[in-house]
């Protein structure tokens, strides 16, 4: 049984007996005291173990690829898969040639509520209860969920494996005194269902992605972030006062998956043999075991890119496709509201990490009429990324020209 299912039946055992403590207390006042008292300290366990087990909330910056407090700069063609803010700053350079599927928000009302949400995220993490103390390099380590505290720094410079052990929603939260590091190459691992999107590294100062870091879970940094040359991060880059500095960086992060809880139980026993000649037929074979979780593969990184070739009926959608380590089918939603309502038909793309180019002609369209439109991904067990809504306009419906007149001159007919 895993986690969350023994903290529902435990949950349950608090609550029935809740009632029948009350009710027993009016023929036996004596024990109601002791009975409360245990029934409050059972209750404030599992609460707080529920608590502990819940994601860090993110709000309003769930949306974001990248949230800066000073400045955000880029270099390079760096690529990223969700919004971009600033606040309370407002300088934004390097896109492009860097790339947002999202919306660039610049010390609007957006970012500065997404800065509000990240303080609220930031505190939440640093103030959980830790479950071991860690230090200095987290290279060659394998993790199960839990609270890991360091009072200072925290190092990468190899590989770090996340082990979630058949729960998909096992979260990680790592808390750095003061500064987290990663060397040339490194990578975090995830393996037995763990997601990306529950890993979270709170830093009491700043972060630095090292060249080609293969990274991820979202970054909650008190001053700075900074990604350098070649580092991938399927999470969040979120600094609350400092910069962030990308060069040639690709963010993604691909929404929770829910998939099947812990294990299902074993299945019965094979029917019993059947008897001597003329006997009855053996017992029937017990029930199939209980549905397992499934470990599945990252999702498809999917960007939605500017539509092009607009007429007044049809339209060539565009967008672009990373598969990963696993093939994956693709497909655009469109329509004239972002509900969408219509997509095109799914093509197919075989495993690999390069993006390519992805698009889709769609007619009978309206003329004059605006449209929303997305790619949308699907990966290993049906798991979809989607890309960022986009919209385009058709054109109006050509006018009629009137048929030309004959030439006419005054005085009578030419000729």
């Amino acid at each position: 049984m895993g986690t969350q299912a023994i903290q529902s039946v435990d949950a349950d055992r608090v609550v029935r007996p809740r009632h029948a403590l009350a009710a027993l207390s009016v023929a036996r006042p004596a024990r109601r005291g002791l009975g409360l008292v245990s029934l409050a300290l059972l209750l404030a366990a599992v609460l707080a173990t529920s608590a502990q087990a819940a994601s860090v909330g993110l709000g309003t910056t769930d949306s974001f690829s990248v949230l800066g407090g000073s400045t955000v700069t880029n270099t390079g063609p760096s690529v990223l898969a969700g919004d971009l803010g600033l606040s309370p700053g407002t300088a934004v350079t390097g896109f492009p040639p860097g790339t947002v599927a999202g919306t660039i928000h610049a010390n609007d009302a957006v970012a500065r509520q997404a800065q509000a949400d990240l303080v609220t995220a930031y505190n939440d993490a640093a103030g959980r209860s830790s479950t071991a103390t860690v230090s200095g390099n987290l290279a060659g380590r394998t993790l199960s969920s839990g609270v890991y505290t360091s009072a200072t720094s925290l190092g990468l410079s190899g590989d770090l494996t996340l082990d979630a052990q058949g729960d998909p929603n096992a979260v990680f939260v790592f808390q750095a005194g003061s500064t987290l590091t990663t060397g040339s190459g490194s990578r975090v691992l995830l393996i037995g269902g763990a997601q990306a999107c529950n890993v979270f590294w709170q830093v009491g100062s700043s972060a630095t992605i090292g060249t080609s870091t293969a990274f991820r879970g979202n970054i909650l940094a008190l001053t700075s972030i900074s990604l350098t040359t070649g580092a991938t991060l399927d999470g969040r880059a979120l600094a609350r006062n400092g910069a962030v500095t990308l060069d040639t960086n690709t963010v993604t992060h691909a929404p929770c998956a829910t998939t099947g809880g812990a294990p299902g139980g074993t299945g019965g026993t094979t029917g019993g043999t059947g008897g001597t000649t003329g006997g009855t037929t053996g017992g029937t074979g017990g029930t199939t075991g209980g549905t397992g979780s499934i470990t599945i593969g990252p999702a498809p990184v999917v960007v939605t890119k500017p539509a092009s070739h607009i007429g007044s009926t049809d339209v060539r959608l565009g967008g672009e496709l990373r598969p990963g380590g696993a093939a994956s089918t693709y497909y655009f939603q469109f329509g004239p509201s972002k509900r969408y309502g219509h997509h095109t038909p799914s093509g197919h793309a075989g495993p690999g990490a390069k993006a390519f180019p992805v698009r889709a002609r769609v007619g009978q369209l309206r003329p004059g009429t605006s449209y929303h439109y997305r790619l949308v991904g699907v990966g290993p067990g049906g798991r979809k990324t989607y890309g960022a809504d986009r919209t385009f306009r058709t054109r109006p419906r050509p006018a009629r020209q009137s048929p030309a007149r004959p030439p006419h001159t005054k005085g009578g007919f030419t000729g």
